[in-house]
């Protein structure tokens, strides 16, 4: 009895105080190690933070939040492991480029309508990274660490114009405050203070992450949770129909990752778990989505409080500037649309288009009804010059669809904001490819762009999906028609079970 007593208490003692430092460890709040060193010394920037993370800043620069492109692969129309993204590809919605509008700004400060790129790259560059070359020392050394791992970010600081020895670039809020806040993994909070805007209701995709329109916001999930991590490559998912640019395309972000593959429970289950394999998870669980439909760069028109460019953003502290001048829009409310998309995996071809179009159809092997925002433009070109005349754009010249197809021209939207003179904005914007070796023809002309773009929804979800009735019936949200059913199929389609 005394020897079990006292292997009890010998066990007792070490797993028991074992556990109670575990279990006290869960309970505290983690804590930055080096914040008792900043403290002393001060911060310097990512100079401070390189000092015990020495590969931080080179994992970095081979992200695509700094490249803003990567080596694509199976996107339509593109070559194989050339360098693409939001870099060299012009933005719909911006109806422009970042080389034309990297520190375009209201008044020295960021607003929405100038939309200065560069406020949301992770360094405080002039001028926006070269795809696929290595970044300078220099250039590694402007890295905003605290605009991702701080829990108190002065945003305004960031949105200021300042110019200094390397020329004009967007500011960094290198406070003690922000530095002494540091998280270990990026918040929800600090990923919106960039990426808000895009969820908004009047501009990009309608479904803002936040607890009263987000199940998984709501249940306190980050976005990191299912957006995993490696090195600072952050997976954006393979589904995706209007961001070429991926970190880790091998990864899938996926609601299966967490729910498997029969995610329906109760009385409904098996049939309801029959729907996934050709329906994503979120087409029946994101009802609603809102945003710009239809944007005409040729119609410069006064803002208003009410609009597009209202003050919209809880993190990023965007500014609202009526009267200056934007584009002529149509936003719209309600069901997303539907279309079939295919994930980008190694075997598939040309499972994306660069602008964003429909790839895939009902036929298509492994494709999904996946739910999407559709967008038609009217973009500023080129009455002369073509395409394929643009820096890297010369392998269109053998492509019998876009040997002809006009130069599409880049404003700056400062200047556009400003006077509301389309062709002096696209003077002002066309100057850094000017420098490329592209100069305009001076005669530009608004051409709707063939076909519509669709931009991909996958937030906003909700925990009761769509009821069996809002897709089977005569009125029903889906066009079981025109994604690509027979008649017959239509028919019993159409019947609410």
């Amino acid at each position: 009895m005394k020897i079990r007593m006292l292997v009890f208490t010998i066990t007792f003692l070490f797993f028991g105080n074992a556990w109670s430092q575990q279990s006290s460890g869960l309970l505290q709040k983690w804590v930055h190690p080096g914040s008792d060193v900043i403290q002393e010394n001060g911060y310097q920037g990512a100079q401070t933070c390189v000092v015990c993370h020495e590969n931080a800043l080179d994992e970095i620069v081979h992200t695509v939040h700094w490249n803003l492109a990567a080596p694509i692969r199976n996107v339509q129309g593109l070559p194989d492991s050339s360098w693409w993204g939001m870099v060299n590809r012009e933005c719909a919605l911006a109806g422009s480029t970042s080389p034309s509008n990297w520190v375009s700004a209201t008044n020295g400060k960021f607003s929405v309508q100038a939309a200065g790129c560069g406020v949301c790259h992770i360094g405080s560059l002039p001028f926006p990274p070269m795809p696929g070359t290595k970044a300078t020392e220099a250039q590694e050394n402007t890295v905003d660490c605290l605009v991702c791992h701080a829990a108190d970010y002065d945003w305004s600081k960031r949105a200021t114009l300042v110019t200094d020895s390397t020329g004009t670039h967007w500011g960094e809020d290198m406070s003690m405050k922000a530095a002494l806040s540091i998280t270990k993994t990026p918040t929800t909070q600090a990923c919106l203070r960039c990426h808000e805007h895009s969820f908004s209701h009047d501009y990009k995709r309608g479904t803002p992450y936040t607890a009263d329109n987000d199940v998984h916001a709501k249940a306190g999930l980050s976005c990191v949770t299912c957006h995993v991590t490696e090195h600072h490559k952050i997976a954006k998912g393979t589904y995706e129909s209007d961001m070429i640019a991926n970190d880790l395309p091998d990864v899938a972000v996926t609601c299966s990752n967490c729910h498997g593959n029969a995610p329906h429970h109760g009385k409904n289950a098996v049939a309801l778990n029959e729907h996934t394999d050709r329906i994503a998870c979120q087409t029946c669980h994101i009802p609603q989505a809102s945003g710009i439909v239809y944007e005409n760069w040729g119609k410069p028109v006064k803002d208003n409080i009410n609009g597009k460019y209202s003050e919209l953003s809880k993190y990023d502290k965007i500014p609202s500037n009526p009267d200056l001048y934007v584009p002529t829009d149509t936003i719209e409310k309600g069901h997303p649309s539907y279309i079939w998309r295919v994930a980008n995996t190694k075997g598939q071809k040309n499972a994306q288009s660069w602008m964003a179009f429909e790839t895939s159809n009902i036929g298509t092997p492994g494709a999904k009804l996946f739910p999407v925002r559709g967008l038609t433009q009217v973009m500023l070109f080129d009455k002369k010059l073509k395409m394929w005349q643009a820096p890297g754009m010369s392998f269109l010249k053998d492509n019998p669809q876009m040997a002809q197809f006009p130069l599409l021209l880049a404003p700056n939207r400062e200047v556009y904001n400003q006077t509301g003179d389309v062709k002096t904005a696209i003077n002002a914007g066309m100057r850094p490819y000017a420098a490329m070796g592209l100069k305009w023809s001076g005669e530009w002309m608004p051409m709707q762009v063939p076909g519509t773009s669709y931009i991909s929804v996958n937030h906003g979800v909700r925990k009761a999906g769509l009821s069996c009735s809002s897709c089977h019936s005569k009125n029903g949200v889906m066009d079981f028609k025109a994604l690509g059913y027979t008649p017959v199929q239509v028919k019993l389609l159409e019947k609410s079970k």
